[in-house]
């Protein structure tokens, strides 16, 4: 099985692909690994392995994407984007990337002719700020970024793909995956990671929300889980999915930090300074109910506890 994997030397992009490598170890029947090879501007946080083929360079470049694909792959793990703050900074670029590169990706698996499968990453920027009591697995995006809006493209896209017996595959919608490094990246709600970062070890944080703001967050190894998960499921009339996650208090989420890791002066710590356009966007998620999602076998951290635990690895 050839694994390609774009995006991969990203925060999700690194950890899945050394899960892929643990789980072709000690699971070689269902993961029977022949190469992976991991597409990346660089490729600095992914070790030199006999399964790895490093490939530096930008998915969306024609030389990249045939190097990639010399061998044909089997899986294919679609990571990489211009994330939002780009985007809205350079529209340009961010359609160059996210929709173009995506379509030219696409266009390839297709040549392949070996009904390849596909795990695309999209957002929960697909909904905007959603303007419903409570999400549902029905409902509909609304997109108020460029990001957002690029990600529902490629949603249809895959689904089209996929419906013509191109290929085959999903497209799961990604929450608020924490903790991110502390590295800008461009995506405004990496606040939410160095809200984590800073408080559980005991440094003081300002936050852009209220206490009372309302997110949807789950940590990277429950993410990376949901994302092998959809590589060896079959779909059929349904491959969109939002992934279920925590609906994250940020006031609790901070008492959750203060317990896990015993930090007892956490109040004196974080101070809570909301800025109007990162509240209605980021802090004002409504709760969500997805029985289909559910249904097949996609899943959220158990608690908040759990999520601070298994983000900070």
């Amino acid at each position: 099985m050839h694994v390609l994997i774009t995006g991969a030397n990203g925060f999700i992009g690194k950890h899945l692909t050394l899960a892929l490598l643990a789980a072709a170890q000690q699971q070689p029947e269902r993961w029977p690994l022949s190469r992976v090879t991991v597409v990346d501007l660089a490729l600095d946080q992914l070790p030199q392995h006999p399964l790895l083929q490093h490939i530096s360079g930008s998915f969306a470049d024609d030389v990249t994407l045939t190097r990639a694909l010399e061998v044909p792959a089997d899986l294919v793990f679609h990571l990489a984007s211009v994330p939002s703050g780009r985007c809205e900074k350079d529209p340009a670029f961010g359609m160059e990337v996210n929709v173009q590169g995506t379509i030219r990706l696409l266009d390839a698996l297709k040549f392949q002719n070996n009904h390849v499968k596909m795990v695309f990453a999209s957002s929960i920027a697909v909904y905007g700020k959603p303007q419903v009591a409570l999400v549902t697995d029905d409902t509909l995006p609304q997109p108020t970024l460029s990001y957002g809006a690029h990600k529902v493209i490629g949603e249809v896209l895959v689904n089209d793909y996929v419906r013509r017996g191109w290929m085959r595959g999903c497209s799961l919608r990604l929450p608020g995956i924490v903790t991110r490094p502390p590295e800008p990246n461009g995506a405004v709600s990496i606040f939410l990671s160095n809200l984590i970062r800073e408080l559980s070890e005991g440094r003081p944080f300002v936050c852009p929300t209220s206490s009372d703001a309302h997110t949807w967050l789950m940590s990277v190894g429950c993410c990376v889980d949901n994302l092998l998960h959809a590589a060896i499921q079959q779909f059929t009339d349904h491959r969109t999915f939002m992934l279920p996650a925590q609906h994250v208090h940020l006031g609790s989420l901070v008492q959750a930090i203060a317990q896990e890791f015993c930090v007892s002066n956490i109040d004196d710590l974080i101070s809570w300074q909301p800025d109007e356009w990162v509240q209605f966007n980021f802090g004002s998620y409504p709760p969500m109910q997805l029985p289909r999602a559910l249904a097949h076998g996609f899943h959220a951290d158990p608690d908040l506890r759990a999520l601070v635990r298994r983000s900070l690895v």
